[in-house]
């Protein structure tokens, strides 16, 4: 592993990447820290380091906007929460393409498609196996997504 100084990499509870950003000297008034961490959401080192670096590159660019008066009132919360959305694009893409969703390669594109159909109908046959344990799967799934949403679950909408 070469020397990034903008991975830093964490063992507990089990082995994750943060992209670790120093504020510029000139800056540090405006965001008022010194340095701060975003999570790369990824314990795959050649994908935090394709993310870091993305991320490194939109960090220069905001701190060039801060500099020239284009982003005046932007504080560090924002600039987080602008990683975050990269972070979630970058992860997005990189999934794309590991799990063979290729939409400009024919066979690829019918791998992907009949892997789909082939999950369909076994999620269908367990389906009329199991009625009620695979709604009870498929609620649990909705409500984790309500929750990090901010949502608040309830059965009754449902």
């Amino acid at each position: 592993m070469t020397k990034t100084p903008h991975i830093i990499r964490t063992r507990k509870p089990y082995q994750s990447f943060l992209f670790r950003c120093i504020i510029p000297k000139d800056l540090k008034s405006v965001l008022g820290q010194n340095e701060f961490r975003v999570s790369l959401g990824n314990s795959l080192y050649s994908h935090s380091k394709i993310i870091s670096t993305n991320l490194y590159n939109l960090c220069q660019f905001i701190f060039r906007e801060v500099r020239e008066g284009k982003m005046k009132n932007i504080t560090l919360k924002d600039v987080k929460e602008i990683l975050r959305i990269e972070v979630r694009k970058s992860l997005l893409h990189i999934h794309h393409y590991q799990y063979g969703t290729n939409v400009f390669s024919k066979d690829k594109l019918n791998e992907s498609i009949s892997r789909s159909m082939k999950e369909e109908e076994r999620l269908r046959d367990k389906l009329e196996k199991d009625y009620k344990g695979t709604i009870d799967l498929i609620e649990n799934e909705i409500d984790k997504i309500l929750i990090t949403q901010n949502l608040e679950p309830n059965k009754k909408n449902v």
